[in-house]
């Protein structure tokens, strides 16, 4: 008896690819933002006659004001300049999220279908003796075992959509307008991750 399908295999390494690119969201422009504001400080320190040590002061509190986007003098400093998320590039990654995901949903009906159909035909075949119990159990355990990793990563994937939430989230309280659309597409793919990992039966 046969252990994991092709099927099976495929999927399993389509929900650990959804992991994947489920990570790391958010594209944080804080480092960024520090080091656009060091440009500035130092700038500032030449231009007011000083040497290298007040370049590495102007510097230091350049960085400060450039990283911290939720500062009223950062605001003033690089508003134009400094987002903590760039919403674009988070909405462009949660729609290959989405896509994936659709991979992932269309491909796992496939396969519950199919073992949910082999499960009851190796049901008969051990009650009618025409096959061993070893036999069974190793083809059995291969499915649970299947069932059991794609769950493990739609739950990961489903955790990697908090994180992307909870970014969102504080991105939007330290003051950065305009991540609604990117906040309700992470939750919109949440919910998919949760819907789709109920449906498997992990017998």
């Amino acid at each position: 008896m046969a252990g994991k399908t092709q099927q099976e295999k495929q999927l399993e390494k389509q929900a650990r690819s959804l992991d994947q690119v489920s990570k790391d969201i958010i594209v944080n422009n804080t480092i960024q933002g520090a080091l656009a504001g060091a440009v500035v400080g130092c700038g500032l320190g030449l231009l007011l006659g000083g040497d290298g040590g007040d370049c590495a002061a102007g510097a230091a509190a350049g960085g400060l004001i450039g990283g911290v986007g939720g500062n009223q003098v950062g605001r003033k400093a690089a508003a134009k300049n400094v987002e903590i998320v760039n919403s674009k590039v988070v909405l462009a990654n949660l729609s290959n999220v989405s896509k994936q995901l659709n991979s992932v949903e269309a491909n796992l009906r496939s396969v519950l279908a199919s073992q949910n159909a082999e499960l009851k035909s190796l049901r008969r075949q051990l009650d009618g003796g025409q096959l061993s119990q070893s036999a069974y159990n190793k083809r059995v355990n291969a499915i649970k075992s299947n069932r059991q990793v794609v769950s493990t990563e739609l739950k990961r994937s489903e955790k990697n959509m908090d994180g992307t939430i909870s970014e969102l989230k504080t991105a939007s309280s330290k003051g950065q307008p305009g991540l609604r659309g990117a906040t309700n597409a992470a939750v919109s793919n949440k919910n998919r991750l949760a819907r789709t990992r109920a449906s498997i039966n992990l017998l």
